[in-house]
């Protein structure tokens, strides 16, 4: 491989404040370098991430109504150079390594600003996109969304009906953990709180779900990850850690204390076997799927009951059940590039299985 370009080292992503906690990190440069192979075509990207610092052992935070959070309490960010990779091309699969891409889909696009376009207009295609992908999934069905953009979060706007617009995300994290997956999913069978998106009728069935948690059949949550603008995405594009390349060691709880539940994600230190990879100057006629939670993977099954706690007997089948994904600034990207518009739907898929 050889190197394009090579960007200066940015300040510390940290933001401290004397008798303050810490507060949401920026995005860096990291090294800042692009590489490509001997055909001319991008290879990978030598950039930044932030990960927890590795004495953390727990971080939390409040989330208001609008679904805008608060300062993080016992945070400290590692602002960590790290290759991500070029994945296209790459044979990733969704239930091996975390996350997949799917190109050319013929999509009637929607105002995507719009609660109620979402809801009525989008919702159905990314379950029929996500059926058609799982093929033995008995029912897809989606119960949350989110739309970032830079510009929007700044400004404090909110979708046409809807809550606030998101920033892109930019720290290591994954969606759910051994104890907030099964809560959560349990939680799509009674009357929404008050962060959950508001729908005519309630997302699963109480039968459904008792069945499913007592092991009666595999659950998993799915997030249909997607550009929105008519430009690819250049700005602050999504980046995934094989869940190949993860271990137990290496996640720390990040609890979401919200004004009528508590929710849990993951945050992580680094390690060096981390494999990082992205879809460049992504489309909005793409889309990728995330793994957030499989009842059947290897670290839902050994982290099963008891608290999330370990069950060393359960032997590792090669299955993930959740990836590892952060925002992060783009080396290759050009200096005018416009801010990121996305949209991501969760969709929770329950099996014939």
């Amino acid at each position: 491989m050889r190197v394009l370009r090579s960007l200066p080292l940015a300040a510390s992503a940290t933001a401290w404040c004397a008798g303050k906690q810490q507060t949401w990190p920026n995005m860096g440069e990291g090294e800042g370098k692009v590489f490509h192979g001997p055909d001319g075509k991008l290879t990978g990207v030598m950039a930044s991430l932030n990960y927890q610092e590795p004495g953390v052992k727990a971080v939390w935070t409040r989330r208001d109504e609008s679904g805008s959070d608060d300062e993080l309490h016992g945070a400290r960010f590692a602002d960590t150079s790290v290759m991500i990779h070029n994945g296209r091309g790459e044979k990733l699969a969704l239930f091996r390594n975390g996350f997949e891409l799917h190109s050319d889909l013929k999509a009637s696009h929607i105002d995507y600003y719009s609660e109620e376009q979402i809801l009525s207009s989008y919702y159905p295609q990314c379950e029929a996109l996500v059926q058609k992908a799982m093929g033995g999934a008995a029912r897809v069905v989606a119960f949350d969304h989110n739309v970032r953009c830079a510009g929007w979060k700044d400004s404090g706007r909110k979708l046409d009906g809807g809550n606030a617009v998101q920033g892109p995300a930019g720290l290591v994290h994954a969606d759910y953990t051994a104890v907030s997956g099964p809560r959560r999913f349990e939680l799509l069978a009674e009357p929404p709180k008050v962060n959950d998106v508001k729908q005519p009728k309630l997302p699963l069935e109480k039968g459904d779900v008792a069945g499913a948690l007592a092991g009666a059949r595999r659950w998993a949550f799915v997030n249909v990850w997607r550009p929105i603008s008519t430009v690819p995405v250049m700005d602050r594009p999504l980046a995934c850690c094989d869940a190949q390349s993860v271990t137990p060691d290496d996640l720390l709880t990040f609890e979401i204390r919200y004004v009528d539940r508590t929710g849990e994600n993951y945050f992580a230190k680094h390690a060096p076997g981390h494999k990082w990879y992205y879809f460049p100057q992504m489309t909005r006629d793409e889309a990728l799927l995330l793994l957030q939670w499989d009842s059947k993977g290897d670290f839902a099954v050994q982290n099963s009951g008891s608290g999330g706690g370990t069950k060393e007997s359960e032997a590792s089948t090669g299955s993930a059940t959740f990836a590892l994904h952060s925002a992060f600034l783009d080396p290759s990207r050009p200096v005018d590039s416009p801010p990121r518009e996305s949209i991501e739907v969760r969709c929770v898929v329950i099996f014939n299985d």
